[in-house]
């Protein structure tokens, strides 16, 4: 028992430690950070190809195509991918049914072996396109204004070949909601943060920029194009390096999509999401590992440390409690208990108040995704989606997992 004595508070305050140094040292990076402006002089911009897989999404399209028609931009055009679609989708592209200018596409008839379909039609869709810059999104996606192009871009300085956007979730009035946004939030707080201390690790395809020839030379997805997931986020892992990645935070440059309405739909998509996790860079496994490990401990192995009592503690006088206030209760004997007790509260709560008011002022950064008053409670919710979405991931074969 003694043993545990000494490890138990060893791993409680070690994982706070590590968590203060994510928190101060790679989360407070994002808090700083200021989007270049659009330049309105500049009369020559880089062309743009906005490349968007759409899979039986007719009605979605009828609503994001005139969106990004209307995009404020010189020298843009739109593909859809349209992956043999059943929906009349194809016939709405062929006749150009909504009467668009700068609408292009390309007809996915058949899906070649080992080639995922979401990565196909993306990969038709990069192919056809004629411009210098691809800027990806979904069908389900909403352009927040027309200047998206123009915020994305204006990111896209010297030596930069890719541009991480933000997509929140749009709001709804529902517990799972509320969480999904969190989760989303979360995840933008850190690969923001990460690739801002120069250790880019993953992006989101709703929202993504990247050069057309950095594609090309990396060769796609050919390394994970038999994985259901990874065409964002194992494209942007294999792509980047500490200098050619930027980030675009201006509210005018996000992008609102819809969440899952059900647990288990949602639960799928996660699935998805984080099982291409295992084919990460080693450095940033153990990076993520790490942050996770310690968020998960911090909340969970509170109240373990809390109720120990070391026999090995002994608080300094001024910080004990008053010995006649323990006589008035009788209770003498749990004098060493109580200053122990006080001990891991007040370090907990000092960690809590940090992590706090980081978030709040990302969140702040981030155009308020999630409440911010509400951020420990969610904060609580997402260690235990750490703990049961690790341990699905975990045992999980990401080639057996279904896309819908």
């Amino acid at each position: 028992m003694v043993f545990w004595h000494y490890l138990l508070p060893f791993i409680f305050f070690t994982a706070l430690v590590i968590q203060l140094i994510y928190i101060l040292g790679i989360f407070t990076r994002l808090l700083s950070h200021y989007d270049n402006e659009p330049d309105a002089e500049q009369k020559k911009k880089p062309s743009v190809s906005i490349v968007v897989a759409a899979w039986n999404e007719l009605e979605n399209l009828k609503e994001l195509l005139p969106l990004l028609e209307a995009q404020e931009y010189p020298n843009f055009e739109i593909i859809v991918s349209d992956d043999r679609s059943v929906d009349g989708t194809y016939d709405y592209l062929l006749f150009n049914e909504g009467g668009y200018k700068k609408v292009n596409f390309v007809r996915i008839e058949s899906l070649p072996a080992h080639f995922t379909a979401k990565k196909y039609a993306v990969t038709m869709g990069i192919k056809k396109a004629t411009k210098e810059i691809i800027l990806l999104t979904d069908a389900d996606c909403r352009p927040t204004s027309p200047h998206w192009i123009d915020y994305m871009v204006a990111q896209m300085t010297q030596g930069k070949d890719i541009v991480l956007g933000f997509s929140p979730y749009e709001y709804a009035d529902s517990r799972l909601n509320s969480l999904i946004r969190y989760e989303t939030f979360q995840t933008a707080l850190q690969y923001f943060s990460y690739a801002l201390s120069k250790m880019p690790y993953m992006g989101i395809g709703r929202n993504l920029m990247y050069r057309r020839e950095l594609f090309w030379v990396t060769n796609g997805f050919a390394s994970h194009h038999g994985l259901l997931g990874g065409d964002d986020d194992l494209f942007v892992n294999e792509a980047s390096n500490q200098e050619n990645v930027a980030i675009c935070i201006e509210p005018e440059a996000h992008i609102i999509s819809v969440p899952k309405k059900t647990w288990s739909e949602w639960i799928t998509q996660k699935r998805r999401h984080l099982s291409v996790g295992k084919r990460y860079k080693l450095r940033d496994k153990i990076s993520l590992g790490l942050l996770a490990a310690s968020h998960l401990i911090c909340w969970f192995w509170f109240l373990p440390v809390f109720f120990i009592k070391p026999e090995w503690f002994e608080a300094p006088e001024w910080s004990r409690i008053p010995t006649y206030l323990l006589d008035d209760y009788n209770l003498q004997d749990f004098y060493l208990y109580n200053d122990w007790m006080r001990l891991i509260t007040f370090v907990f709560f000092f960690w809590l108040f940090i992590r706090w008011i980081v978030l709040a002022k990302a969140n702040k950064k981030l155009n308020n995704t999630v409440s911010s008053w509400k951020i420990p409670y969610y904060d609580m919710l997402y260690a235990g989606y750490y703990l049961i979405f690790g341990l699905i991931t975990l045992f999980s074969n990401p080639k057996k997992i279904k896309w819908r």
